[in-house]
C-alpha cells in the first residue's frame, strides 16, 4: 500500500508500525480501520489506537514527524467519509486526534468536512514547520540555489574543513554495519545538546537502534558520519522513501563547532542524495537555522481534534 500513496514515508511503512506498537503500545488498544474496495482490495487503510476515549494515529510527535491515512487515492474523500463512520459507530470514542498531518495532505480538508457533517466539532491548529528542499541534478546548481549568503558561508566553510587535515563522509547501509555504529550515533546524540541528552531515554534509545537496523534490513537507512582525521565528529540517521530522503535526527561533537561539522555533515548528505537521484531532501520538523542556510523551504504540520457534540470537555 505504501507504494502506491502519493508520497510514502518511512513512519507509513508496516515495520516503522509494528517496532513502534511493540515498544510503546503499552495498555492501548490498536484499531486497524481499513477501507476496501467492491473487489476487496484495501484503498485506504487507517492505523490507529485507543486510549481511553480518544482514537488517535500510532505514535506522538516525539518520534513521528508525519502522519496520514494510507491510500491508493489520495483525492477520493469516500474512504475518509467511511473511516468517520466507522469512528462515530465507536460509542465510546469522544475525541479523534490526528497529529502531524503535512500541510499539504487532503486528509486535513476531507476529515473535517467529514466529521462536521458526522456532527463532530473539529478544530486545526498548526503543529510545527518542516523545511525541505526540492533537489537539483547537480551539485553545483544545488549551491548556486542557494541564497548568497549561505552559498558564500557553505564553500567557506568546505574550504576551512579541508585546511585542518583529512575528512571524509561515511553512509552507513547494511543492517550490520549499522548496527556497529549505531553506539557512535548515540554519543554523538547526546553530546549534542542538553535537550537532546535528556531526549534519549534508555527506551528511546532501544527502538532507535532497532527501527534502524530493520528498516537497514529494507534498504531505507542512512547513517551518515562526518570523519575528521579519523574522528567521527557528526552524524545523522535519515531514511528513504520514494525519492525522498528524510533527516530523522542527528548529532556531532561540540568540541568541533567551530568547524561547523553538523551543517557540513547535513551539507554531504544532500550532496549524496543528489548523486543518488533523490528529488526531496526532507529536514522535517523543526525550525532549526542550519535547515533554511541549507535552501529548506517551510512546509506546516497540522493537528487536527473532532470532539463528538454534547461530549464532557
Amino acid at each position: 500500500m505504501t507504494e502506491d500513496c502519493a508520497e510514502p514515508t518511512f513512519f507509513d511503512s508496516r515495520t516503522w508500525q509494528q517496532t513502534w506498537w511493540s515498544e510503546f503500545g503499552g495498555d492501548s488498544e490498536l484499531k486497524l480501520l481499513i477501507v476496501r474496495s467492491d473487489s476487496g482490495e484495501a484503498d485506504m487503510i487507517a492505523p490507529l489506537m485507543v486510549d481511553g476515549s480518544e482514537i488517535s494515529f500510532l505514535g506522538s510527535t516525539d518520534l513521528v514527524d508525519y502522519h496520514d491515512f494510507l491510500t491508493r487515492d489520495r483525492l477520493s474523500s469516500n474512504c475518509i467519509e467511511s473511516i468517520v463512520s466507522a469512528i462515530t459507530e465507536m460509542d465510546n470514542i469522544d475525541t479523534v486526534l490526528l497529529q502531524s498531518l503535512p500541510g499539504n495532505s487532503p486528509t486535513i480538508t476531507q476529515f473535517r468536512e467529514s466529521a462536521e457533517t458526522a456532527g463532530w466539532s473539529v478544530s486545526l491548529e498548526q503543529e510545527d514547520v518542516a523545511p525541505r528542499v526540492e533537489l537539483p541534478e547537480t551539485w553545483d546548481e544545488y549551491v548556486s540555489n542557494l541564497r548568497r549568503k549561505d552559498r558564500h558561508e557553505l564553500r567557506r566553510k568546505l574550504r576551512r574543513l579541508e585546511t585542518v587535515g583529512e575528512f571524509q563522509h561515511l553512509e552507513l547501509t547494511s543492517a550490520d554495519e549499522v548496527e556497529a555504529a549505531m553506539p557512535d550515533f548515540m554519543l554523538l546524540h547526546r553530546m549534542s545538546t542538553a535537550d537532546k541528552n535528556e531526549f534519549m531515554t534508555p527506551e528511546r534509545e532501544r527502538f532507535f537502534k532497532r527501527i534502524a537496523i530493520e528498516l537497514a534490513k529494507e534498504g531505507s537507512t542512512r547513517l551518515s558520519f562526518l570523519e575528521v582525521n579519523g574522528e567521527r565528529e557528526a552524524t545523522s540517521l535519515s531514511f528513504i522513501a520514494g525519492n525522498v530522503r528524510y533527516l530523522y535526527n542527528s548529532g556531532y561533537n561540540p568540541r568541533q563547532s567551530k568547524l561547523s561539522v553538523g551543517l557540513l555533515n547535513h551539507a554531504l548528505s544532500i550532496k549524496s542524495s543528489i548523486e543518488k537521484g533523490h528529488r526531496i531532501f526532507d529536514f522535517m520538523r523543526g525550525n532549526e537555522p542550519y535547515k533554511y542556510h541549507l535552501g529548506g523551504i517551510d512546509r506546516q504540520v497540522f493537528s487536527l481534534t473532532a470532539t463528538r457534540e454534547g461530549s464532557a470537555d
